[in-house]
């Protein structure tokens, strides 16, 4: 029974399976640790400067400040975006807002959204950017308020970064934006695809 309980708690550790076959990979603890980079996490999780920030129980599970997300070319539909800023969080939620980026109301900001493109067993929502590499200008974005206010974007660029590369999370001078990444290319970490909308109503 023992043996039954362990098993079962080291396949909840996997990565979830693509939903398409790809090719085999072997991530490196180099490749795993670049996961939390652009969340800007130490290797223990914590943040560079932990006194001004919440923990994530201090937040109630990062839930406060909800939005919801709908991209059509993708299949997703009011989809739940809790705001956080943390790998955990990021790992049980599987798409997040990063705590420090702005909010689709606010003029000039650049709304962060960072989603995985797989997940783990428990996350609640897997593959939520499973198919981000899909969107192309023109595409639209809808974010919502929790007062179900609709914010549509237009997709306008997409770049590809590295994982250190904390600039993509900057506002761009004149625009209000929204930002969608995950990890490229699946199934690791290497990189991160930045697809980028702009306010257009």
């Amino acid at each position: 029974m023992l043996l039954v309980c362990l098993a079962l708690l080291g396949l909840a550790a996997l990565p979830a399976y693509p939903k398409t076959e790809t090719a085999s990979a072997k991530l490196s603890p180099v490749e795993i640790e670049n996961a939390r980079k652009l969340l800007g996490e130490s290797p223990t999780g914590e943040r560079p400067d932990p006194s001004q920030r919440a923990s994530l129980q201090d937040r109630g599970n990062a839930t406060g400040g909800t939005m919801t997300l709908t991209v059509p070319k993708l299949g997703l539909e009011d989809i739940p975006v809790p705001t956080a800023d943390s790998q955990v969080a990021l790992d049980r939620e599987g798409i997040i807002r990063l705590e420090e980026s702005g909010v689709p109301w606010e003029e000039g900001s650049n709304t962060f959204l960072v989603g995985h493109a797989l997940g783990f067993l428990w996350t609640r929502t897997p593959y939520v950017f499973y198919e981000l590499n899909k969107l192309k200008p023109g595409d639209e974005i809808i974010a919502k308020d929790q007062a179900a206010n609709e914010y549509r974007f237009e997709v306008y660029d997409r770049v590809t970064v590295k994982p250190e590369d904390y600039w993509v999370t900057h506002p761009l001078p004149g625009k209000t934006t929204i930002s969608l990444q995950t990890c490229t290319p699946i199934p690791t970490f290497e990189n991160r695809l930045i697809i980028r909308g702009e306010l257009v109503s």
